[in-house]
């Protein structure tokens, strides 16, 4: 029987993601990729519908280990909010059909502004936006992530978290970066592991732009200068 995660931070007990290699990748023009953006990007690394397949996966995951116990998932915005839109679907879907308590919640939704990056930079400080979360003391909390980088913005919000005293804290991101930088922090359901490359696409952006880009892409330098000084 598998245990509800809570030691943030640590993946214990975490499967495996799927190993997207430095050279992986497909040509742009084998995609429908918007016109403006096709000048700015060198390669697609993960199609669109690989990616739903594979959310649709780890909601799978996710109500195998949580079963009927109601939890609350925290989407940080503004990046994970196509990967949490598309979770939300599949865990619906599956605990609708596949429980003997479909009548009961399984989740209640929470979205968090978090702000740690500008430009290609990541912030040392971390900006959080959000209602008041003291409702998720003695709860079950899934934080929702689209990206692990550094791993230095869920390290920072797990511990903001300590103070509303809940009762375990687990982590869902769909990528996580093997980067040089990155702290060590492994979540404990992950989509995928990718090279250490600028991204872009479902919902990650760079300076807002690129979030309406439905595969996951990556820039090129041209693209990095471009956009570094945009201004929404």
């Amino acid at each position: 029987m598998m245990k509800i995660p809570n030691n943030p931070g640590a993946g214990e007990n975490a499967l495996e993601p799927i190993y997207i290699k430095d050279d992986d990748g497909y040509d742009i023009d084998a995609f429908l990729v918007p016109v403006h953006y096709k000048n700015y990007i060198t390669k697609v690394l993960i199609p669109n519908g690989v990616l739903k397949n594979r959310i649709e996966k780890l909601a799978f995951d996710i109500k195998r280990v949580y079963k009927n116990e109601e939890f609350h998932i925290i989407c940080l915005l503004k990046g994970s909010r196509g990967f949490f839109s598309a979770l939300l679907k599949y865990l619906n879907r599956i605990h609708n059909y596949s429980s003997s308590e479909s009548s009961k919640h399984l989740y209640v939704e929470h979205y968090v502004r978090v702000k740690s990056y500008c430009n290609d930079k990541s912030l040392d400080r971390l900006e959080i936006v959000s209602e008041d979360l003291s409702c998720l003391k003695d709860k079950h909390v899934l934080i929702v992530e689209d990206i692990i980088d550094t791993g230095k913005t869920l390290l920072k919000f797990c511990d903001y978290l300590k103070k509303f005293e809940v009762k375990t804290v687990a982590v869902a991101c769909l990528f996580i970066k093997r980067t040089p930088l990155w702290n060590g922090f492994k979540a404990d359901f992950v989509g995928f592991s990718i090279p250490d490359g600028f991204v872009v696409g479902y919902s990650l952006d760079y300076n807002e732009i690129f979030r309406d880009l439905e595969h996951l892409c990556l820039v090129n330098e041209e693209g990095i200068k471009k956009f570094k000084d945009v201004k929404i």
